[in-house]
């Protein structure tokens, strides 16, 4: 039934929740799972800093995600189980998770609905209500227990 799902994470407790919920499914239908993290890092801070520093702080936050993304393995053992990559983009969550699901390789979008707290919220929060109205695809929106 799906092939291919995509879960979108910002290490969140919730998000936890949906790649174990999206990697249950993927389990169930011997489907490739893609574990996708947009961290964002607006270009405008260019203006504030000079491209040297944004580029030190662009390879700071990709450093960060990628252990980020290594301990999720450790946190949801279920991602032991199944075929399952890593997808990562900077930019803003809600176009860039529009932009990999419209690649056109994903049959489902698994995603939390609340994100972190402060300014991730506001990004990521907003993510789940954007995606599942303009999502081309099948959208589960978990919610923890």
């Amino acid at each position: 039934m799906y092939k291919n799902i995509l879960v979108m994470t910002d290490f969140s407790k919730d998000s936890d929740y949906a790649v174990e919920i999206a990697c249950e499914i993927a389990k169930k239908f011997g489907s490739t799972l893609y574990v996708f993290h947009v961290a964002y890092l607006d270009p405008g801070f260019t203006v504030l800093i000079d491209e040297q520093e944004f580029a030190k702080l662009a390879k700071k936050m990709d450093e960060s995600v990628e252990q980020e993304l290594e301990q999720l393995e450790e946190k949801i053992q279920c991602l032991k189980e199944v075929n399952y990559k890593k997808v990562y983009h900077r930019g803003v969550p809600y176009e860039e998770g529009l932009k990999e699901i419209e690649s056109g390789k994903y049959d489902l979008l698994v995603l939390g609905s609340h994100g972190k707290s402060g300014v991730k919220k506001f990004f990521y929060g907003s993510t789940a209500a954007k995606l599942a109205r303009r999502s081309p695809i099948s959208t589960l929106i978990t919610r923890l227990p």
